[in-house]
């Protein structure tokens, strides 16, 4: 009699717990949707400034040449099988080291094409190219009142020699960054020395304007560099959901990816959505709140239900003693013996592998397929802070050590103190 009550209880607590969660979804559905204004320039972004819309239409129109890929311009760069692509940068602020810079350098060299978009650019590009990008802050209320200025549009004027002179009307919140002193080829100067002229050769190179604003300012331009070609767009937004389904606008974004036309179209994309993952049943109702607080209702209910049943059903739980972690004994076990046996030269050889791994993992440099040169030091040193002659004589002395040389217990621990302190610099 007494389990039936329960029972019983139970199912009304149930019964009450789905009305409710019913009467929320309703409550939520009933409320006017607030789109988010921050621009991602994710492909799984529906919001505004999403570019869910662009990588499905390039998907789609490109048939299997269009791709996202998280590798960086050193990664792509070492690629020695890699053909030819066109490479898309869209971002809101286009980050770029000095490493990334030389290999950007190298792949346009290598006949790639790459685009940036974005309204902030390196300092690396700003000062390679002698332009000044200028830019402006947006706030989420400037961007949402041009859905109220429904006649306010400025122009963007397309002037390349590959297509007919076409404007295209923007609301102004959209465009308001641009370029100055984009210029032809600059003279060369016959007292420039050597340092300046390495820094500032791209300068030089011929600039093409393609698209302008209503002042007559550059908003896209193009370089050749080597067989390749370097674009700048100063205009993200357009390349966004908001952009791409603006009245007919989208023929601005498709004319300037034109000029890559004929390769393999890569866009960058360091979110990681980009390993083709799925979206699970779960991750769809998180993004919609009505689902999302639904679900979070459920496992508050789910919660307190298990919460006042376990009270009755309460079992002695056994104390189990947490594994022990074999692996860190045997490879004690393995260095005592190590050790006790005196092979120290062996003892050394092992923490030398775990030393090239590890450099390999931090540095991106595999010290045992590159061959022992300053220049291999070099890079080293850049990314450790190190002395590359100190380095290159580590290096070398374990290059040196015979096989079948016998070391004493001073110098292992020399050669692994020197070893620890590239691997410590390595992680800063």
């Amino acid at each position: 009699m007494e389990r039936r009550r329960t029972v019983k209880g139970n199912l009304k607590f149930i019964v009450f717990i789905l009305l409710l969660i019913f009467g929320m979804f309703l409550l939520e559905q009933s409320f006017t949707k607030e789109f988010s204004w921050n621009a991602t320039f994710s492909k799984n972004d529906k919001e505004p400034f999403g570019c869910f819309v662009f990588d499905d239409v390039l998907s789609s129109s490109l048939k299997g040449n269009y791709s996202l890929s998280d590798k960086t311009f050193y990664q792509l760069n070492n690629d020695s099988t890699g053909k030819p692509k066109a490479i898309l940068v869209l971002a809101d602020y286009a980050f770029m080291d000095s490493l990334q810079f030389r290999s950007m350098i190298s792949l346009l060299r290598k006949g790639n094409k790459v685009m940036f978009v974005s309204s902030t650019f390196s300092p690396h590009l700003i000062d390679s190219l002698r332009i000044t990008a200028h830019n402006s802050f947006l706030s989420d209320n400037d961007l949402k009142a041009m859905t109220r200025q429904i006649k306010q549009r400025v122009p963007l004027f397309l002037c390349n020699s590959t297509l007919s002179r076409k404007v295209f009307r923007f609301y102004p919140q959209l465009c308001t960054d641009y370029f100055s002193q984009v210029s032809p080829a600059e003279p060369k100067l016959k007292d420039e020395s050597k340092d300046k002229r390495k820094h500032t050769w791209i300068s030089r190179i011929p600039s093409t304007v393609l698209a302008k604003n209503n002042e007559g300012f550059p908003v896209a331009f193009s370089k050749k560099i080597g067989k390749g070609e370097l674009f700048l767009v100063s205009t993200p937004l357009l390349f966004t959901n908001y952009g791409m389904l603006d009245q007919g606008n989208a023929g601005y974004v498709f004319s300037l990816l034109s000029h890559m036309k004929g390769m393999p179209l890569m866009r960058y994309d360091a979110s990681g959505t980009n390993r083709g993952e799925k979206e699970s049943p779960l991750r769809y109702f998180l993004s919609q709140p009505p689902l999302r607080w639904s679900l979070y209702l459920a496992m508050f209910a789910l919660i307190l239900f298990m919460r006042f049943t376990a009270k009755r059903r309460q079992r002695v739980i056994p104390v189990i003693e947490p594994p022990v972690n074999a692996t860190l004994d045997f490879v004690k076990l393995i260095g005592t013996l190590y050790y006790q046996k005196k092979d120290h030269l062996g003892l050394l050889r092992k923490k030398q592998v775990y030393f090239a791994m590890t450099l390999k993992k931090e540095t991106n440099i595999d010290i045992e397929e590159e061959e022992l040169t300053m220049d291999l030091c070099q890079r080293l040193s850049n990314k450790t802070g190190m002395e590359a002659e100190k380095i290159y004589r580590m290096l070398r002395d374990l290059e040196l050590l015979d096989y079948e040389t016998s070391i004493d217990e001073k110098t292992l621990k020399d050669y692994i103190d020197r070893m620890n302190e590239i691997i410590t610099n390595s992680y800063k």
